[in-house]
């Protein structure tokens, strides 16, 4: 989609999943400063220890967590990267892994690349798009390995409730599986709901991987910083295989990243608050539009409506907003099986550019009577 709109003139853009924010100034600071001192050389291969204690007692105050600066923390090039990592070093070729769908599309592709079989688990609508410990279970095999897991949720927003995740841990733990937690979009919640790390449920400490980042947290995304958080034997061979990746995430972003952990927190706050206005009135214009419904998100920054009921291309509803409406989104079909009828608008843009994207699809395909 972001190909096909290239040079096209008065398009709004909503495909793009990365907060609109410009860094804050304190953590850009960071890594001038780094520069002027020097740090301009090879890392530990599994990041600074000052970063990593620094992970270690914001995973602790904010997740629940008890990591081990010295062995169960790794610093990575972007979540991505742990990801990959923590895929790679977990499953042999022909392991199974489950994954939910519709869902982050480089989960299937990660595992694919591992050379794993991607197992997908449809997440339903009317359960807010989250992934049942019941719909798990039915795709257990004896070939399954991992279980991923991704709360906040990319593309629904969908944000998995305390028995949801006890029910997987229970699988987890009944069928002798590893899971890998997503969690990048922990602070982006919205409606009271709470975040939970499922590493902190009793006997899932020792089989679970979880990977956060700073991208969306504070505006990174090209800074290319994450983190996982995961058991020593894991994290060791995640630190090997950082080696031949790219020896270590650089050296200038991890002081920027210290500064972001140690810094002052206002920005997120005010970012999420933006985001929730957003929601409020992306979710209150589209539920007005003839035909469409939606599932109002607890977390992230997207919506991710069902268009079924429109006039648009059932076959291709974001080529056709596109062409129709010049309103950019990601059509429903990449993250997914389950997920041809929908599409998913980021609401990491303006509030001027969603009012005229819902003003365009409102008047091309028509709105309900107030």
């Amino acid at each position: 989609m972001y190909d096909l709109a290239l040079g096209v003139e008065g398009l709004v853009h909503l495909e793009i999943g990365e907060p609109d924010f410009s860094t804050p100034p304190h953590i850009v600071e960071a890594a001038k400063k780094a520069l002027d001192e020097g740090y301009t050389h090879y890392t530990p291969n599994a990041g600074y220890l000052d970063l990593r204690e620094s992970v270690s007692r914001k995973v602790h105050r904010d997740n629940g967590l008890d990591a081990d600066p010295e062995s169960e923390i790794i610093i990575t090039a972007g979540a991505m990267q742990a990801i990959s990592s923590a895929i790679l070093v977990s499953i042999d070729p022909g392991d199974e892994v489950i994954l939910p769908d519709p869902g982050y599309e480089s989960f299937v592709r990660q595992t694919r690349f591992a050379d794993g079989i991607p197992v997908p688990v449809e997440v339903r609508e009317e359960d807010e798009f989250r992934l049942k410990p019941e719909s798990v279970e039915e795709a257990i095999t004896k070939r399954t390995r991992m279980i991923i897991i991704n709360s906040p949720g990319n593309p629904t927003g969908a944000v998995m409730l305390k028995e949801d995740l006890e029910g997987i841990a229970d699988l987890a733990k009944r069928h002798d599986l590893l899971v890998l937690s997503d969690e990048i979009y922990e602070k982006m919640l919205y409606d009271g709901v709470k975040h939970y790390s499922i590493a902190t449920f009793p006997g899932m400490e020792e089989r679970t991987v979880t990977v956060f980042a700073l991208s969306k947290t504070y505006a990174m995304t090209g800074w290319r910083l994450g983190y996982a958080i995961g058991p020593k034997t894991i994290v060791k061979e995640m630190t090997k295989l950082q080696e031949f990746y790219v020896t270590c995430a650089t050296s200038i972003c991890q002081r920027a990243a210290l500064a972001a952990l140690e810094g002052p927190q206002d920005f997120v706050r005010d970012m999420v608050a933006n985001f929730r206005q957003r929601r409020d009135f992306m979710y209150d214009q589209i539920t007005r539009i003839q035909g469409m419904s939606c599932v109002k998100p607890k977390g992230a920054f997207y919506l991710f409506p069902n268009i079924s009921g429109t006039k648009l291309r059932k076959d291709d509803p974001a080529k056709d907003l596109l062409e129709k409406c010049q309103v950019v989104t990601a059509p429903g079909s990449a993250f997914g099986n389950h997920c041809q009828s929908y599409v998913r608008i980021s609401l990491a843009s303006s509030m001027d550019n969603l009012r005229t994207a819902s003003k365009r699809m409102m008047e091309y395909l028509g709105s309900v009577p107030d």
